[in-house]
């Protein structure tokens, strides 16, 4: 009966896709423009050159910009609205993980960050697939993969043939692909077309065809390019297509009908979760799934409450014993910041350019400061004082219970996402102008600022913690090295880049080791006594490759680090062995919060926030 209702199935889409006319698009993708430059020029040419041609539509499958600047993306749709076909575009990791205004410009420019329209019996349908705002593998946010199911339920009682893009393939790299390819499966998906990878390429996405597409610039030509995609009946065939050549002959041509071709082609292993069998001491006692993505860390109030912020920009104030909402504020955009408790005020940083103070009891707006730039930033609170990065314009120091503003730093060319380290006398942070900067606690003057001698904007320290100890400060960054710098001159002290260290750091309690996570399954454990590089110890943790800049929790005696892919790894540096492992989710891991008792809070990117017991 099985084999009968398949075919069935196959008439009956034949027939729908039978009577459909052909439809022929361009499929842009990986542009990785710079404004004014080769690039910049090329997607014009290519532009003029389909402007010629007789296509249906064009579609842009993500990394339309090489640092995901305003100007870049500016650069982009100017060029696209000289299109004279309708065209339709999603983001890529290029803008999505280095945006200048964490997402705000995209959508403003393009209307959107996902689409959904109809053709010739066909639904075209596209997703952002991040990371978002912070390195890590690519995520399709849950309000979208909500959306995705909402609106497919037409497409599937309909008979309509659906066709998915994606910049990221629905594989390995994508941490709930298989989330995604369901929905598409159950909604009659032929075809996933994706980017990202920077070739003409088919492979096998969960049983659906995917189709890489070629980058605008290849290595090995000299023209700059795109593919042609047709779509006949059952069939569908797709070229490249250099500025001023002819069409290459189809490299992909497949039946989407009997894509038998596939069947050899791999599958990507769905997540495991057996380790969690392996360690059965670890007791979840708080476990809550938002409806939307959670970007940010919990805020740990007592052992009633914890607040959070969500990607649809909902603040939330949970009570941990029956997971029900005390109060919720709402605000424009996603929660990148960290909301941070001041006794009775929660202060928190907006993408529209705020930070606000909340009623504690209610959440009741009590003051805010006007900052123009979003704030993606953690803080501190000390003596009443917030120190915080405010977006990319200045580095403020507020006063928690009225907002007054004590001063504000202003010398600053980059956002400011990490949170800062404090002194007796100076406070320490970075930002993606590749500098580090030291200012005086009382007063907001520049004491000193520091770079790697580096010209590239994304070897920054713009998304670390600082460590101080020592009269010394400690950091990590994306060029992979570990950095010592003189608390009071600002002079680097030593510097070593043998370990491939990221941006993930955290330092004991009595301050004498500094620990720091590899991109390769280890941690290492660094003195912080003395003028050289002195590693005390390295602890192969098995992770597997690993690029989550999540800070790692250092407690009395325990290190907690948390993974890309939803692992939370209990270490015991002095005896230098795992405690255990447990696997929380399949995304990253944003931020390990205790609570100072004997609770650990984690949240998610999918969405979760959990805690469980520190034995």
């Amino acid at each position: 009966m099985k084999k009968y209702y398949l075919i069935i199935i196959y008439l009956l889409l034949f027939v729908q896709a039978g009577n459909g006319q052909k439809l022929t698009f361009a499929l842009l993708t990986d542009l990785h423009v710079n404004q004014k430059s080769a690039s910049d020029t090329a997607l014009h040419q290519i532009v003029d050159e389909i402007n010629k041609a007789e296509f249906d539509f064009v579609v842009v499958s993500g990394d339309l910009t090489n640092t995901g600047s305003n100007a870049e993306l500016e650069a982009v749709s100017n060029a696209l609205k000289q299109l004279n076909k309708p065209y339709y575009v999603i983001p890529g990791n290029h803008e999505t993980n280095w945006s200048e205004s964490a997402g705000l410009q995209f959508n403003r420019l393009f209307g959107n960050d996902r689409f959904l329209f109809r053709k010739n019996g066909f639904v075209m349908v596209g997703i952002n697939t991040g990371p978002f705002m912070k390195m890590g593998d690519g995520l399709v946010k849950q309000e979208d993969l909500h959306w995705l199911s909402r609106e497919l339920n037409l497409t599937k009682s309909n008979n309509e043939l659906l066709i998915a893009f994606n910049h990221y393939p629905l594989a390995d790299g994508l941490s709930n692909w298989e989330n995604v390819t369901g929905i598409l499966k159950n909604n009659n998906c032929i075809l996933s077309f994706c980017g990202h990878g920077h070739r003409l390429a088919l492979f096998n996405f969960d049983g659906i065809p995917g189709i890489m597409g070629r980058a605008m610039m290849m290595p090995k030509s000299k023209l700059p390019g795109y593919n042609i995609v047709e779509l006949r009946n059952d069939s569908v065939y797709v070229s490249q297509k250099e500025i001023g050549t002819q069409k290459e002959p189809a490299s992909v041509k497949l039946n989407y009908l009997k894509p038998e071709p596939i069947a050899s082609l791999p599958i990507s292993k769905k997540p495991d979760f057996k380790i969690n069998g392996v360690y059965p001491e670890v007791i979840i006692s708080f476990n809550l799934q938002d409806t939307a993505s959670v970007f940010a860390g919990p805020c740990v109030i007592d052992a009633k409450t914890v607040i959070y912020g969500n990607s649809v920009g909902t603040i939330k104030a949970i009570r941990i014993a029956t997971q029900k909402v005390i109060w919720e504020k709402k605000v424009q955009g996603p929660i990148y910041s960290t909301p941070i408790n001041g006794k009775s005020v929660v202060a928190v940083g907006t993408v529209d350019g705020k930070i606000i103070g909340l009623s504690l009891k209610n959440g009741k707006e009590l003051w805010r400061v006007e900052v123009g730039t979003p704030v993606l930033a953690d803080g501190i609170v000390e003596n009443e004082m917030l120190y915080i990065g405010g977006g990319s314009t200045a580095f403020y120091k507020i006063e928690m219970n009225s907002g007054k503003v004590i001063w504000k730093f202003e010398g600053i060319a980059g956002l400011i996402q990490g949170q800062p380290a404090l002194s007796d006398k100076q406070v320490v942070f970075g930002a993606w102008d590749r500098h580090l900067y030291c200012l005086d606690k009382t007063t907001g003057q520049l004491l000193w600022k520091w770079n790697n001698g580096k010209p590239h904007q994304l070897y920054s320290p713009g998304n670390i913690v600082p460590a101080i100890a020592n009269r010394k400060v400690f950091l990590v960054a994306p060029d992979r090295c570990m950095t010592t710098i003189d608390l009071a001159s600002g002079k680097q002290i030593w510097r070593d880049c043998s370990h491939q260290v990221r941006e993930s750091m955290g330092i004991s309690p009595d301050k004498s080791q500094v620990y720091a996570k590899l991109m390769n399954d280890s941690v290492i454990s660094v003195s912080t006594d003395g003028d050289v590089f002195k590693l005390n110890g390295s602890i192969n943790a098995g992770f597997g490759y690993e690029h989550n800049p999540c800070a790692i929790l250092a407690l009395e005696n325990q290190v907690f680090i948390g993974t890309r892919d939803g692992i939370i790894i209990s270490i015991n540096p002095s005896r230098q062995t795992i405690n255990w492992k447990y696997k929380a989710g399949n995304s990253s891991i944003n931020k390990l919060v205790s609570d100072g008792k004997n609770m650990i809070f984690v949240s998610l990117s999918e969405g979760k926030v959990i805690s469980f017991k520190n034995k």
